[in-house]
């Protein structure tokens, strides 16, 4: 299964202007996520697909590759559609599209894999993304925290920024349910990681699709593919991955690579 990687990055972030050039642990943010999709087992191409010159030359910089999109396209999303239309008009083929976030440092090259192990297994799974455990239950209250819940054959259900499921007490209805979470309970709670797989017809017809209310409500569009039919398995991961959307953001990324041993 030939599977390419596409890291959408784009210059002009409204809450972090130049957010992939932004030095974490001294290296650009770009680059960490290069470089984890670059180790993963089954990758077999990676490409930076940006709006922006400076990022591309920065990519270029370190020894990846970077496909210039239009800076118009709406999402992330439509830049991996674009660059993988991009390299298909050069004659080139995959099988597999992975759209992996470019503000993600943290992201492990064993998510990557593990999310590019199970389309493979799945061969008949038009989309795919994965997910870890909550290490902390006040984390199921951060709507930047997005939950996912799975049916028996590892397939969302639904994803949202409000705590899923609902943890119901005998006596009590309150949205704030942390009083009477056992920490048994918190292994039943998934954390969705900022990863995508699709097949490329899968990925072409998704970016033809309109927004959809769910998906503008809960400012989620992978809840615009669920809306169509679309079905997405969840692969399972340990590794969290945090993604980086204000400057703020950058001392917990750190610290989280640091962790991992990757500060050198």
């Amino acid at each position: 299964m030939r599977t390419l990687a596409v890291l959408p990055s784009r210059f002009s972030a409204s809450r972090f202007p130049g957010k992939p050039l932004a030095l974490i642990l001294g290296r650009p943010m770009i680059q960490w996520v290069f470089e984890a999709a670059r180790r993963a087992q089954g990758v077999d191409r990676v490409v930076v697909a940006t709006d922006d010159e400076r990022i591309a030359s920065t990519v270029r910089g370190f020894g990846g590759e970077a496909v210039l999109t239009d800076p118009a396209l709406p999402s992330g999303t439509d830049r991996t559609a674009a660059a993988l239309a991009a390299l298909e008009a050069q004659g080139e083929a995959f099988e597999c599209v992975l759209n992996i976030q470019g503000d993600e440092p943290a992201m492990h090259p064993d998510t990557v894999a593990a999310l590019v192990a199970l389309m493979k297994a799945q061969p008949d799974l038009p989309m795919g993304t994965a997910a870890c455990p909550f290490s902390h239950q006040d984390e199921l209250f951060n709507p930047n925290a997005v939950k996912v819940v799975v049916d028996d054959r590892q397939r969302a259900l639904y994803f949202s920024r409000s705590p899923i499921p609902y943890l119901r007490n005998s006596t009590r209805f309150e949205p704030d349910f942390r009083p009477w979470l056992q920490p048994e309970q918190l292994a039943h709670f998934r954390r969705h990681l900022g990863l995508y797989a699709y097949r490329p017809e899968t990925l072409r017809a998704f970016t033809q699709l309109p927004p959809h209310p769910l998906e503008q409500l809960e400012m989620l569009e992978q809840l615009r593919a669920l809306a169509a039919g679309i079905a997405i398995g969840v692969a399972d991961t340990p590794y969290l991955s945090l993604g980086v959307d204000v400057p703020g953001d950058v001392p917990a990324a750190e610290a989280l690579l640091r962790e991992r041993g990757l500060a050198g």
